[in-house]
């Protein structure tokens, strides 16, 4: 098999696995919070406030996408959002108190999936996956090739 076959099959897994930690997720979730936003929930509590575009394109979803998020995390309490002191034309999102006791409970469920879907792996083949995806994303794309 050449490596154009081998990365084609790769991709085919690696799909394949992601599909399989969707559906774990989707399973014995209380808050009911979906991985989009769970990962917002993440970036606020790391990062702290900022506007919906700028976090629409770090949690990879259009405008609309960030909006129907947004939209239920301030409907479960879990992110407000607040006027920019500078600029109140700018709308920031916020995590709140509730959204930061919520992160404990995601962070627990994300460390059980976790533990689940690789625990065929040793400690030293995830070391391995860990260098090769931080090669992976070290590595400039380049445009136009």
């Amino acid at each position: 098999m050449n490596k154009h076959e081998e990365l084609v099959k790769l991709l085919d897994m690696m799909r394949t696995h992601a599909r399989l930690w969707a559906s774990e997720w989707g399973k014995n979730n209380p808050l009911e919070i979906s991985q989009s936003q769970a990962t917002t929930l993440d970036i606020l509590n790391s990062e702290g406030p900022m506007p919906s575009t700028y976090l629409s394109q770090i949690v990879g979803v259009t405008s609309g996408g960030m909006t129907v998020i947004s939209d239920k995390l301030v409907r479960q309490k879990l992110i407000r959002r607040v006027n920019d002191t500078n600029d109140r034309r700018i709308v920031k999102l916020e995590i709140t108190e509730e959204g930061r006791e919520a992160m404990k409970q995601v962070r627990a469920k994300q460390e059980a999936l976790a533990d689940k879907l690789f625990d065929p792996l040793e400690p030293e083949e995830i070391q391995f996956m860990a260098a090769i995806y931080r090669k992976l994303l070290d590595q400039p794309l380049r445009n136009n090739e």
